[in-house]
């Protein structure tokens, strides 16, 4: 269908509103983009783009608002077979991979492949075991997939009812789903693709259970591609979204697989079933992969809330609303409310990418340490990252949908970019922990180690958890920003930082003395729970994130505006919810006129950020293939494309169209029209 209204000018001047916010940049944009994203992610950046852009046929992924679920499956399983050539051939990296897909914005079968069942053997598998399932695993010679999710059971793993039992008669364990509830289920990657399975289970040997571990179960033939006797295996059907992965269901009826097949790692079991446990091993350790893939989500949530800001930041500084005289209408951008809204979203998407980085380096160390038999740094790895997760996909989850929803009526069409990304996305507050039982691992850790500090005898840790516990006691009257001004602290790092400790801190101690002191359940803490790994995530959150802007010297032209952020977000954590400021100690000098000017504080630095907001969403270097959105398009052509991409709708299609209108008409539409036309007298 040809539209006249796309010869005709478009008033609005899109293209030129964004080139005039871009005008006004004061620092530099590559600079930026260098510190914020990291030299290796631009550099895999820039490769991924050039092979989307290089093989269009494989890679435009422009059409997939119109697919169907098949159709959808097949353009994305031809992506992934690219990809996986693209491996095998030497021409990308594993890294390289997994950023390819990134950008692309959609996941496929595959992905569990490359992000659980190899980083899985990498942390678990002997070295016999590597050669046997990594090595060809890497090679796409085998698929995999993490079967730990039970139909009956999610995120209580120590509930899961699938059974690894020892056979000493033929060497062999017999892999059992004793119930329909302990079928695997929600298995990326399973319902297609897998041709083997790293399956959790209730470890049993000559009677005795030794708690969960990852065993290798074949689930197809490579060759015939069926399942193996006693497998069986499907995908569960249509979801709310994330419908481009084959989320799959299995069951086992006495399956048996070599004793080898057991990662073997971090314990030994022998030809007559003598099982070793080496010594001074954690036994979360059987966990790494989730504390692997937590940290690896905490990672990207900045990426995907990235996507999110840069267009609406781009589609509200170009979409006019109201009048500001009798002549010029406003961009919405230009609305306090609208930048009350979005502005500490993007100032949350810069902190959690700067912090994503000292994050992962402090995952990295920890990691390290283990393969030297330290496991010192792993309980405050897990809780970060129990706590981290969740807030970092609480925030990325309704923060898509806070952008939706600042784009107007055009944020609920799918050429806005926001749908197919949010319905996605969405999995991440559930799957690999649900946040709120997450919530309740951090704040476990959390209590225990505020009751170490405060006894008097034992051994106490040295984690930097346990010193912030140790400083900010409730005896404690000394606060750095006791004599500072309002906004002497409203802009000051360390001081912002100090007051962000002192409320988790205070938070943790009142609630370790109702459940320790003055015996209240834990079921009855459950809300104070929630709230107090949250605290603890934001001020971790600064924490990371002014150490990454630390490394910068004050007098680069891109350290204002990062501080400028980092004090946008740290302000919105404080005033989230007054009510926790209301209930800290009187000590603490925070009253309802320090708050209030708090409040105003917030929204100076919204105005000071409110001036570079389209240079700072450019430096998050998102290509139009990511956001794959008319409304958020570099070039500010949005009104061209939103009507381009609408002619494209098989409705509206010469022959498509005019089969279905035809269809349609003839057998709904017209009986209707004319069912009555001799007894109308209208």
């Amino acid at each position: 269908m040809e539209n006249p209204a796309l010869t005709k000018p478009n008033t609005a001047n899109t293209v030129e509103l964004l080139a005039n916010e871009r005008n006004g940049c004061s620092f530099s944009t590559q600079a930026m983009d260098n510190f914020i994203n990291g030299p290796e992610w631009i550099k895999m950046r820039n490769t991924a783009v050039a092979i989307i852009r290089k093989n269009p046929e494989i890679f435009d992924l422009t059409q997939v608002y119109f697919m169907d679920r098949e159709q959808l499956l097949d353009k994305v399983m031809q992506t992934e077979a690219k990809i996986a050539q693209l491996l095998i051939d030497n021409k990308i990296t594993h890294n390289e991979a997994v950023a390819l897909s990134y950008f692309l914005d959609v996941s496929g079968p595959y992905r569990l492949h490359r992000s659980m069942f190899i980083p899985t053997l990498e942390r678990q598998a002997n070295d016999e075991q590597k050669k046997a399932f990594l090595e060809p695993a890497r090679n796409y010679q085998i698929l995999g997939c993490y079967a730990q999710t039970e139909m009956g059971h999610g995120s209580n793993i120590r509930g899961l009812e699938t059974t690894a039992t020892f056979v000493e008669e033929d060497d062999t364990f017999e892999i059992n789903s004793p119930t329909l509830t302990s079928t695997k289920w929600w298995i990326g990657g399973l319902g297609l693709a897998a041709t083997h399975a790293c399956v959790m289970t209730q470890l049993i040997v000559k009677g005795k259970h030794y708690g969960l571990y990852p065993v290798i179960v074949p689930i197809r033939d490579p060759k015939t591609f069926k399942p193996y006797p006693g497998v069986n295996v499907g995908d569960i059907g249509p979801k709310m979204g994330f419908n481009s992965v084959d989320n799959g269901f299995a069951n086992f009826q006495k399956v048996r697989v070599p004793r080898f097949n057991v990662l073997q790692r971090y314990i030994n079991i022998s030809r007559t079933g003598e099982v070793s446990l080496f010594k001074n091993v954690d036994p979360r350790v059987t966990y790494s992969t989730m504390v692997f893939v937590r940290a690896n989500i905490v990672n990207n949530m900045g990426r995907e809330l990235a996507k999110a800001v840069t267009i609406t930041s781009r589609y509200t500084a170009v979409r006019k609303q109201g009048w500001a005289n009798t002549t010029d209408e406003v961009p919405v951008l230009n609305y306090d409310i609208v930048q009350y809204r979005l502005i500490p979203l993007v100032a949350k998407t810069f902190a959690m990418l700067g912090m994503s980085h000292e994050f992962y380096a402090q995952y990295e160390l920890c990691k390290n340490n283990i393969e030297s038999g330290d496991f010192s740094l792993l309980k405050e790895m897990h809780a970060v990252s129990c706590g981290l997760k969740k807030w970092c996909s609480d925030t990325t989850i309704y923060g898509v949908d806070t952008c939706r929803h600042l784009c107007g009526g055009h944020g609920f069409s799918s050429f806005a970019g926001f749908s197919f990304s949010f319905n996605n996305l969405y999995p991440n507050i559930i799957w690999e922990g649900d946040n709120f039982v997450l919530a309740q691992q951090t704040a476990r850790y959390l209590i225990k180690s505020a009751l170490e500090v405060t006894e008097s005898t034992g051994s106490k840790s040295a984690d930097p958890t346990s010193l912030l516990l140790s400083r900010y006691t409730p005896e404690n009257t000394m606060f750095s920003w006791k004599y500072s001004s309002v906004s002497q602290i409203a802009n000051n790092m360390d001081l912002l930082l100090d007051l962000l400790a002192y409320r988790f801190s205070y938070f943790t101690h009142n609630l370790a003395k109702k459940i320790h002191v003055e015996n209240q359940s834990w079921n009855d803490s459950l809300v104070e729970v929630q709230a107090l790994s949250t605290v603890y995530s934001e001020y971790m959150i600064c924490m990371y994130f002014k150490r990454h802007i630390n490394k910068l010297s004050s007098a680069n032209d891109i350290y204002q505006p990062l501080k400028n952020l980092y004090c946008v977000t740290a302000l919105s954590f404080l005033l989230r919810n007054t009510g926790e400021l209301y209930s800290l100690s009187s000590a603490a000098g925070i009253d309802h006129k320090f708050i209030a000017n708090l409040e105003d504080e917030l929204m100076r630095a919204i105005k000071l950020a409110r001036t570079q907001l389209i240079p700072l969403v450019d430096s998050l270097g998102l290509p139009d293939e990511k956001l794959n959105s008319s409304l958020g398009r570099y070039d500010g052509k949005v009104y061209e494309d939103y009507m381009s991409r609408a002619l494209m709708e098989p409705l509206n299609r010469k022959d498509s169209g005019t089969r279905i209108r035809d269809h349609l008409y003839k057998e709904y539409t017209g009986s209707i029209l004319h069912s009555g036309k001799k007894q109308s007298r209208l």
